[in-house]
């Protein structure tokens, strides 16, 4: 064997060492933000059904005195297609499989919070009508709306038009079903010992200042939480709970 082909073959075996040594570096990070990129796929899915479920539980509360019960019920429907088994062909069977597992999860402290944040207390103080068959508790007028007056009020800052809008806010704590992600986006949004990025101040407590439960308990129980508004007018008027 001659030198120089002795110094062609240790000069090929380079480059296919140097190709190992990169993929092994390189290669785990890409496969988990591949992961990643699929995960966000689902994700978008969910917010699209969260959104729906929402809306429909707005729309439902607008026709039914803004009653809470309502509002909860026809959200935990519009939230069904999380929790059906697709492989089971039989469709009463697997929505009432469904129906159960919602309901057991919605009992979770934190997986699905619905909060109304119009008409408020205060709308009920500057507008409401005593309803002597309901032991004085107020309504909402909502009949001719057009004719009626454009004042505001004085503790809600709000028109009688601005009262008779039905507005909810819906946090779903969704489940992460790629592997590997949830545990990364847990390291990454609530720190810990381990040395991820302490997004929310302290990780420890499950109260945030506003008094509603951290992001962080989510992230922690491998969910990841979607936020959805939505606003309908009142089709009929907002009874006081």
């Amino acid at each position: 064997m001659t030198p120089a082909t002795s110094s062609r073959r240790t000069a090929g075996r380079r480059p296919r060492g140097a190709t190992l040594a990169e993929f092994v570096v390189v290669g785990p990070l890409a496969f988990v933000m591949v992961l990643a990129i699929v995960q966000l796929g689902f994700v978008f899915m969910a917010r699209a059904t969260v959104n729906h479920a929402t809306f429909m539980a707005a729309r439902q509360g607008s026709l039914h005195n803004a009653d809470p019960g309502v509002i909860r019920s026809t959200l935990i429907k519009g939230l069904l297609p999380f929790y059906q088994d697709t492989t089971n062909g039989n469709a009463v069977s697997r929505m009432s499989a469904a129906w159960f597992a919602a309901q057991a999860d919605a009992m979770m402290p934190g997986r699905v919070q619905l909060e109304i944040l119009n008409p408020r207390t205060e709308s009920f103080k500057d507008f409401g009508v005593p309803d002597p068959a309901r032991g004085n508790k107020r309504f909402i007028p909502n009949d001719n709306l057009q004719f009626r007056s454009t004042l505001v009020g004085k503790k809600s800052a709000q028109t009688l038009m601005d009262a008779n809008l039905l507005r909810i806010r819906v946090t779903y704590g969704y489940e992460l079903k790629v592997p590997l992600i949830a545990h990364v986006y847990k390291r990454v949004m609530c720190g810990g010992t381990g040395g991820g990025v302490n997004a929310f101040g302290d990780n420890t407590s499950l109260f945030e200042a506003h008094g509603t439960l951290s992001d962080c308990v989510h992230y922690m129980q491998g969910r990841m939480p979607i936020v959805s508004y939505a606003t309908v007018r009142m089709q009929s008027p907002a009874r006081e709970k």
